[in-house]
């Protein structure tokens, strides 16, 4: 490996650092601040790890892997937007975080990432709808478990993330049923 090429990585890596310091809307159990990117990414990859011996269909785990450890990383430069109020303009501004963040990639890899984040956000092959369904589960839990009412857990407040996310489960058996088992907590809290 050339010294250019090192100096190149090693500025990226630190770069990818600042993933640590983009904050979400999720609280984590135990502390009063909000989870971060890296975070999510983390208990996302775990829940892919674990869901994937029960999906109906072989896929492509290195592909989800990959995909899911680098969906987020747009935000870098955009920072989160919660799921409910994301539009084109939100799209628009991590379509140009991603091409941003990914032209410091490695040449040789640059626009491979670029393009399997396109995918991710075009939801249309069966890994980027698994990693999509997975990313939108997390955070899901993670608010059920701390009966966290940043989704104001009300009868409308299920109504709305029914609304956002089962669409994206129906594809497949098991993680609909996971889906079903977390809205149905959901709506207990709500009472």
């Amino acid at each position: 490996m050339r010294q250019k090429d090192i100096t190149q990585l090693l500025k990226l890596l630190s770069e990818l650092d600042e993933f640590k310091n983009i904050k979400r809307y999720s609280p984590v159990k135990g502390r009063k601040l909000a989870e971060n990117d890296a975070e999510h990414t983390w208990r996302t990859l775990m829940w892919f790890l674990l869901l994937e011996p029960f999906l109906e269909k072989k896929v492509d785990s290195e592909k989800i892997l990959k995909m899911i450890l680098i969906h987020d990383l747009p935000e870098t430069y955009t920072g989160d937007e919660i799921a409910f109020s994301k539009n084109h303009i939100h799209f628009k501004k991590e379509y140009k975080g991603a091409k941003k963040i990914f032209k410091k990639f490695p040449k040789q890899i640059a626009q491979k990432y670029f393009n399997l984040w396109k995918e991710f956000e075009d939801n249309k092959t069966k890994e980027a709808k698994i990693a999509r369904a997975i990313d939108k589960l997390q955070p899901l839990l993670q608010h059920i478990e701390l009966k966290w009412n940043g989704w104001k857990w009300t009868k409308k407040g299920v109504e709305i993330v029914e609304k956002d996310k089962r669409r994206h489960m129906e594809f497949d058996s098991s993680l609909l049923s996971v889906y079903e088992h977390l809205i149905s907590r959901a709506r207990k809290i709500s009472k």
